[in-house]
């Protein structure tokens, strides 16, 4: 095995270490998740599957397929020309924000309902609610000044049962 493999199939280090997107993508998994990706899938140089990252629709429907298989999402879309976050990163900073109150609670991370997160700017796409509550439990008030993302992560909401559950997850 060359070199440039070797360092083509390194886990992303950079990411949080308890982030579900450390390794690379298994678009086999991802399409059984979300079978409309499999539209989106090509080969890279080194024959692995992959997507064109420089397509929002196949970025789109990535995210889409990543929240169904790691966050249980039944249903997940935002509309045209609406911010589509990265979903590695977003998870990134859920996880240092854990770090961060598990320093404040004497080395213990902070799970459940009762730990109240405010995402203001919430945006169409409602993926901080998303992974903080399916990675810690948290409840989430989710602002934002724009009634089309407040629709937009509303519907997230309520297609969603894994949310609903959550009866502190709302929208202001």
């Amino acid at each position: 095995m060359t070199e440039k493999k070797k360092e083509h199939q390194k886990i992303k280090s950079r990411l949080h270490p308890r982030n579900r997107h450390r390794e690379r993508y298994d678009f086999k998994k991802l399409i059984v998740s979300c079978p409309e990706l499999a539209d989106f899938v090509v080969m890279n140089i080194y024959q692995d599957e992959t997507i064109d990252f420089s397509d929002p629709a196949a970025v789109k429907m990535l995210n889409k397929a990543l929240l169904m298989h790691y966050y249980d999402l039944e249903y997940w879309d935002i509309p045209e020309g609406y911010l589509c976050p990265p979903i590695p990163g977003r998870a990134d900073y859920i996880h240092h924000i854990a770090d961060f109150l598990c320093r404040k609670n004497f080395g213990v991370f902070p799970m459940g309902n009762h730990i109240k997160c405010l995402d203001i700017g919430v945006g169409a796409n409602c993926v901080y609610p998303v992974i903080g509550h399916k990675e810690y439990g948290w409840s989430f008030i989710g602002s934002d000044i724009d009634p089309v993302a407040l629709e937009s992560a509303g519907k997230i909401i309520e297609l969603n049962q894994v949310l609903r559950r959550s009866t502190d997850l709302r929208l202001q």
